[in-house]
Formats: structure tokens, sequence, C-alpha cells
């Protein structure tokens, strides 16, 4: 059985002849697979550590994307959440532009009565009176519509400011909602693109690491074969340089 496999690896490596030409051959193709195991080996090592990180990558990304999924949907959430919030400020500015509405027409016509009493009234109702009692007490009335008309000229400013930051909020909201919204999206985008991209690069390492692998086994089953073959070689040759010697000691002594 040995012999028969010896035969086929010396068929296989090209090898006839004597014996000091096959294990000559044979050690020749050793060192030569020797070189392409280490070689294989290295571009192995190589690989694994490339696949090593790039799998590392991967997951990196993989929760990344996991991340911004999460954070796309909690604005969405917020921005579903919000509409009844939006909604119920809309109510509010039309409220207010309505009773904006109803205080022009009282500052209207508050402007409408102050200008046809003119700067003078005060004067002119306090000369037309009897009694000095009586102008005191139409002194009094009008002072207290004119703060009355100060202080509704001051409410209606206020109340439009309200509805300026009610606008500006309302505004401010969904313009930020949305530009985050859109953002977001576009990050997801690009680390699914990555994701994509850094899943093939994966693939193909594994793949060149299982051929290397592959290829670095099969050499190493080659050389620990023609190890094997050598030694039976040089067995044989030390077996063969004893029985020349013990001929040709015979022959010695027979020519004595």
């Amino acid at each position: 059985m040995r012999a028969a496999l010896a035969g086929a690896m010396l068929a296989m490596l090209g090898i006839a002849g004597a014996p000091a030409q096959d294990r000559s051959a044979a050690e020749r193709k050793l060192e030569s697979v020797k070189r392409e195991l280490d070689s294989v080996a290295a571009e192995r090592r190589k690989l694994e550590g490339e696949r090593g990180s790039a799998s590392r990558r991967l997951r990196e990304v993989d929760e990344q994307v996991g991340q911004s999924a999460r954070s796309l949907r909690e604005t969405e959430r917020r921005m579903s959440g919000d509409a009844a919030a939006l909604a119920d400020l809309q109510r509010q500015r039309g409220e207010l532009r309505a009773r904006v509405a109803t205080h022009k027409d009282e500052l209207a016509k508050l402007v409408r009565a102050a200008y046809a009493q003119g700067g003078a009234a005060p004067l002119k109702v306090m000369l037309a009176q009897d009694r000095v009692a009586d102008a005191n007490r139409v002194l009094t009335y009008h002072r207290y519509v004119q703060r009355d008309r100060t202080r509704r000229i001051a409410v209606l400013t206020q109340e439009l400011q309200a509805l300026d930051a009610v606008e500006r909020e309302v505004a401010q909201r969904r313009s930020s909602l949305e530009s985050a919204r859109m953002q977001q999206r576009q990050q997801l985008v690009k680390l699914e693109q990555d994701r994509r991209a850094r899943a093939t690069l994966v693939a193909e390492l594994d793949s060149r690491y299982r051929d290397r692998r592959s290829r670095e086994q099969a050499l190493g089953r080659d050389a620990k074969g023609l190890e094997q073959l050598l030694g039976r070689l040089r067995a044989a040759a030390a077996r063969a340089e004893t029985q020349r010697k013990a001929a040709a000691a015979r022959e010695a002594r027979q020519a004595r």
C-alpha cells in the first residue's frame, strides 16, 4: 500500500529514475509547496483580520441603523402627537383674531368719540354746569373714560403680540419637526446604503478567507505526504547503501 502511495506521489510529481533523483525531486517539490503554504497562510491571516474588522464595522453600522430608525419613529410619533397641539394653537389664533377684530371696532369707536368730544370736552361740560360739584363729577367721568381707553388699547396691543407669538410658535414647531424628519430620513438612507456595501464586503472577504483556508489545508496535506515520501526514500537509500557496503565487503573477502 505504501509502495503504491509512493508511486502515485512520484507519478504526480513527474519523478522517475534512480532513488537519489527521486529524493532530490521530492525535496524540490516540498520546498515549493512549503513556500506556497507560507504565502497562502499569510494571506489567510491577513484576510482573517480584514474580515474581523469588516464584521465589527458592519455590526456598528447595524446599531447605527437601528438607532436612526428609532429616532425617526420618535420624531414621527412627536409630529403625530403634536398635530392636536398644533390644531389647538391654530384654534387659539382664530379666536385671537376674532377678539382683535372686536377690539379694533371698539378702538375705532373710542377714537371717533374722542375726536368728536375734542381735547376741551371736560372744560366745555364744566362751563355748562350750574354747580361745581356737577362739574367735578363730569370731569371724573371723562378721566375714567380716558383711562379705560388707555387700558383697552394696552389689552389690544398685548393680544396682538400674543397672536404673533402663537403664529411664530406654530411655524417654528412645524419647521423644526419637518427639518428633523428630513435629516433623519436622509441619514437612515445613507446608513442603509453603507450597511449593504459593508455586508457585501464581509461576504467577499469571507469567501476569499474560506478559499485560502481550504488551499492552506490542501497544501498542508501535500507537504505532509511529501515529507513522508522523503522519509521513505531516505530509508530506502540508507538500506541500499548498507546493502552496497555489505556486498563490497563480501567481494573483498572472496578476492583474498
